[in-house]
């Protein structure tokens, strides 16, 4: 009893103490290099009651420095200023709390220039699928580019960031997997955006069709005529289950080019497949020749 009573006696007098803050700091430049000492402390004299401190002989209390909105850029440094955020620090404590100094009354944070250059992400995955399965769309990287920081020389020689190898095998399931960034000597220099990005994939059955397609020329002088065969070709494409129904002959061109066989004494045409729907994963042509007769 002596004790608490002793306890309340001490807690209840008025006490000036000095509370040191561990700084977080928030939003700081990508651009600029900032020289950041994270012994940095700030120091606030306080006069409160003791049982309004007690709490910050157990909790280490933090002050966030944002980079947006709490300092100012002066001489190649970013400028903290304790007057300017006393209302910051006054949030920190309740009203029964008097602040009556804060040291240092300025942070400087010097920086260098930094440039900033996107690159592209390119992947390093190989897919071997089961059979009858494919992907209906091209493979998608989330993010599909990074952010480089550095040296303008630096960023200068990097124009892509690779991922890390990743093999997959008999795939016949939706793709979603995350990879790292294959962080190479040159990029170890430099900060990256992402250290990792993610893939994705939609994985389907599939099956293949054929259609016979008209051959078309073109580039046909007004005053020839030419007799051809065959008049059509078979093209076998690939196409997921779900859009095999929808594909049509009308949606296939074959054409062949009179002017290839100028100055030359071919009697035969190169068929092209010049157009095919979206949803055809692939396609080829089963022949590879339209022989050909001048007509007079």
């Amino acid at each position: 009893m002596s004790f608490c009573f002793w306890a309340l006696t001490k807690l209840s007098k008025s006490y000036t103490e000095t509370i040191a803050f561990e700084i977080v700091y928030k939003n700081v430049p990508e651009q600029h290099h900032v020289e950041i000492d994270s012994s940095k402390k700030v120091k606030v004299g306080v006069k409160a009651y003791g049982f309004n401190l007690l709490r910050y002989s157990f909790f280490k209390p933090t002050l966030q420095i944002d980079f947006k909105t709490d300092v100012s850029l002066k001489n190649k440094s970013y400028i903290w200023n304790a007057k300017q955020n006393v209302a910051k620090i006054n949030a920190k404590f309740k009203n029964s709390v008097d602040v009556l100094s804060i040291q240092p009354d300025t942070l400087r944070f010097p920086y260098q220039s930094l440039a900033v250059k996107k690159v592209p992400v390119k992947t390093n995955v190989s897919i071997a699928y089961a059979s009858g399965y494919d992907m209906s769309t091209k493979l998608q990287v989330f993010p599909d580019s990074v952010k480089i920081i550095g040296s303008k020389k630096m960023i200068a020689k990097i124009n892509e960031v690779t991922t890390k190898p990743l093999e997959l095998k008999n795939v016949n399931t939706n793709i979603d997997k995350t990879l790292q960034i294959e962080l190479t000597d040159a990029l170890k220099q430099l900060k990256v955006s992402n250290k990792s990005v993610t893939v994705k994939g939609h994985v389907e059955k599939f099956t293949e069709g054929t259609f016979n397609v008209p051959v078309t020329i073109i580039n046909l002088p007004a005053d020839t005529n030419i007799n051809y065969f065959p008049k059509t070709i078979p093209v076998a494409y690939n196409v997921s289950l779900n859009n095999y129904k929808l594909v049509k002959p009308s949606d296939f061109r074959v054409e062949c080019n009179f002017k290839d066989i100028n100055n030359t004494e071919k009697s035969f045409l190169i068929p092209k497949l010049v157009k095919l729907p979206e949803t055809v994963k692939s396609a080829r042509l089963k022949q590879h020749k339209v022989e050909f007769i001048l007509m007079q």
